[in-house]
């Protein structure tokens, strides 16, 4: 798998029946309605400053992996996975770590090189800075499927957002090898600040020295 896509993915997941989709077929929206949902998906991922709550992914296998994830804008991210899984994926505003505590490997990306750029940036316009493919809606739920625009990320991301307020609850990203991964979110809060140690490259690097 791309590892570029494991980072946000993070990591290979078969895509389970989405709830919108048990709900209504998705409509793809062009004109005016297309550019109305593009707007409300910018103001809703550019209204929230950090977010922090808990993540569900799913393996090609059927296996599953849960954990903490951590958002801040600009650029930080942490995805700390409950055991027995291995894994810890720090942001630091300019760099993405993935950490495997069992392999004792640690691979680095810059964040403008995944899909993370795309939710993470200092001010965000999918149109602008992705190649949008497609946005849809089915009941509650505005999707929007979009390409890397620079080139320098290979396959696809589908951000899922829900409600009126159009808050982001779910991403699929398909790779280069058409492998589906989702991420499920839930049990959101917006906290006031975080502790600058969750974005710290170096206990991922170096996590002896914690």
């Amino acid at each position: 798998m791309n590892r570029r896509f494991a980072l946000l993915g993070l990591s290979a997941l078969v895509l389970a029946p989405a709830a919108y989709a048990q709900q209504a077929t998705p409509v793809v929206l062009e004109g005016a309605d297309r550019a109305e949902g593009l707007a409300l998906a910018n103001r809703s991922l550019n209204a929230v400053q950090r977010l922090q709550g808990r993540f569900i992914q799913s393996s090609p296998g059927g296996a599953r992996a849960s954990g903490m994830f951590y958002m801040q804008r600009p650029g930080r991210l942490r995805f700390q996975y409950d055991p027995p899984a291995t894994l810890l994926i720090v942001a630091d505003g300019s760099v993405v770590a993935m950490r495997d505590t069992e392999l004792r490997t640690t691979e680095r990306t810059p964040i403008r090189s995944t899909p993370l750029n795309l939710i993470l940036g200092q001010t965000i316009n999918l149109e602008r800075d992705a190649r949008v493919l497609r946005v849809s809606r089915a009941g509650p739920w505005l999707m929007i499927t979009a390409r890397d625009r620079s080139g320098q990320t290979d396959g696809q991301i589908t951000l899922q957002f829900q409600g009126p307020n159009a808050e982001l609850r779910s991403w699929d990203v398909i790779d280069a090898t058409g492998a589906r991964t989702r991420i499920t979110l839930s049990d959101i809060t917006q906290p006031a600040s975080f502790d600058r140690s969750l974005f710290r490259l170096e206990d991922v690097v170096a996590p002896s020295r914690r």
